[in-house]
């Protein structure tokens, strides 16, 4: 079972490309890149340093780990919806938190196949319900990751089965409240010596914020 709320953001028509599949898919496709950026290119520009207002570190990011997530999109009878996820209490590391189906990219894997590959091993979902659309800028976290987000779109009657030992719940934020730019805060943490900054994405029964905000972030201010 899939949670979902609706808030006031629905109190007005919804335009296409935030209700119907097609009209997505073609300014989601305008907006992404066709690809991963190079790493070489992109530490300075994205992450939570930038977030947080802070110079990049070469020597931390250039150690990043490679991981890359899945940003799915459904169709609803609201509209388009994004899948989430809160993770299992139980796990050694952000446990209880909202996540996007995703890890480690594993040797000979690139992002897109271990993005599936997690999906699948966390929620069910079957390769061959997806239709990718494209990749938003990677997101280095304050943890020692390279996070690159692959944004696709969901088959009509797509089924999740939500992993027990990784996934305590799936739930849903409809995309129009995850695009608006103005449900977002910042709140802050000390973290590695320094008070830093980070996005907070307000919704009904979840606390989403850190990577998973920054990210959704991300998709706001390029769609």
């Amino acid at each position: 079972m899939v949670d979902f709320a609706l808030d006031d953001s629905f109190t007005a028509p919804l335009p296409p490309e935030l209700r119907e599949v097609e009209p997505f898919c073609l300014r989601a496709r305008s907006r992404l890149f066709p690809g991963p950026l190079d790493p070489a290119q992109d530490w300075e520009q994205f992450g939570c340093h930038k977030i947080a207002g802070f110079p990049p570190e070469p020597e931390f990011l250039a150690k990043a780990s490679p991981a890359a997530v899945l940003v799915p999109v459904v169709r609803r009878e609201h509209g388009l919806s994004i899948v989430l996820t809160e993770r299992a209490a139980h796990l050694s590391t952000h446990a209880g938190q909202v996540a996007f189906p995703g890890g480690r990219v594993e040797p000979g894997e690139n992002a897109a196949q271990a993005a599936l590959r997690e999906a699948q091993e966390e929620i069910g979902l079957a390769p061959s319900h997806v239709e990718p659309l494209g990749y938003l800028p990677p997101y280095f976290s304050g943890t020692g990751y390279r996070v690159q987000p692959l944004v696709a779109v969901l088959g009509p009657g797509t089924e999740f089965t939500a992993n027990a030992n990784e996934v305590a719940r799936l739930f849903e934020v409809p995309l129009a409240h995850a695009l608006d730019t103005r449900r977002y805060r910042r709140g802050e943490i000390f973290w590695r010596g320094q008070e830093r900054s980070f996005f907070i994405l307000d919704y009904p029964d979840a606390y989403i914020w850190g990577v998973t905000a920054g990210i959704m972030r991300s998709f706001a201010d390029r769609f």
